[in-house]
């Protein structure tokens, strides 16, 4: 056991500091019986070290304590973290490009309206495009978790191999998976989320694809279907047109100088078109599909 003078030499942080974390309710340590001073244990130290790590790094204490307390998982933690940081060094890049366009050279001359006027539009059109950027975000991750696929290492003809094969899965990419209903188009769980799943074959093998049976439920936070609609069909065209644009540059170019060569281009962007709006219909219309 360690006192508090011994834990502050060993983890760097201040004694004041380390009674604040236990305020905080981020650590517990044992109080000597004879004296009534604080005994820290290995475990302590460790937490300590932990505390001190989270906060460099900016981490706030309501989120370590959730990470203590079991509320969030570290991953969980980190997103969040990131999406933070990312958040803050925005702010801090047009705040410091903002600043650089400040040149005079006394407040006397300065016009603090126009400046505060400045900032209000540079703001409110950066906010719309930030949320823009974390709906769009948001929808990809649910769209990772509404659907995803992978290929066994057996044919998965019998219920029992297909239950082997999706927990294999799970346990691979570190899913709480639970099958509820075994078979071959077996049912299972992650999260408390419902899925279901089937084997398809291609010219690779055999393929299982697995499926929220009501991803309706489970749309992110903020966000409406209509809107999860939008974003999804934007993930799905947005690929399609630059590898379109990409294929055919020579064609584009062709096309400002020959008219044999824009009537090639408007017929492929006519078919273009019409694969899109199958996609749309398969996919972006279909919101269970």
């Amino acid at each position: 056991m360690k006192s508090i003078k011994e834990a502050a030499g060993i983890t760097g942080i201040t004694e004041q500091n380390i009674r604040y974390y236990e305020r905080q309710k981020l650590l517990f340590p044992e109080r000597n019986r004879e004296n009534d001073y604080r005994e820290y244990s290995e475990e302590d130290i460790r937490r300590l070290k932990f505390i001190c790590l989270f906060r460099r790094l900016d981490m706030p204490i309501a989120d370590i304590r959730k990470l203590f307390n079991g509320e969030t998982t570290l991953s969980e933690a980190m997103d969040a973290l990131e999406r933070r940081l990312e958040s803050e060094k925005e702010r801090l890049d047009a705040a410091l490009v903002f600043c650089r366009s400040i040149r005079e050279p006394s407040l006397e001359s300065m016009d603090v309206d126009a400046y505060l006027q400045d900032m209000d539009e540079k703001e409110k059109k950066g906010s719309v495009f930030a949320q823009i950027a974390r709906d769009y975000a948001a929808v990809n991750r649910f769209e990772q978790k509404r659907a995803f696929s992978f290929m066994p290492d057996t044919p998965c003809g019998r219920p029992e191999e297909f239950t082997e094969e999706l927990l294999k899965y799970a346990k691979e990419a570190d899913l709480d998976m639970v099958i509820t209903r075994e078979g071959t188009s077996p049912r299972f769980e992650i999260d408390g989320i419902e899925y279901r799943a089937y084997r398809t074959s291609s010219r690779f093998g055999i393929v299982v694809h697995c499926e929220m049976t009501h991803p309706e439920d489970y749309l992110p936070d903020g966000i409406s279907e209509k809107k999860y609609r939008r974003y999804r069909l934007i993930s799905i065209i947005l690929p399609m047109v630059l590898i379109f644009i990409t294929a055919n540059m020579w064609l584009i170019r062709e096309s400002f100088q020959q008219w044999e060569s824009a009537l090639i281009f408007i017929l492929l962007a006519v078919c273009w078109g019409a694969a899109s709006f199958f996609v749309y219909y398969c996919y972006g219309m279909n919101f269970k599909g």
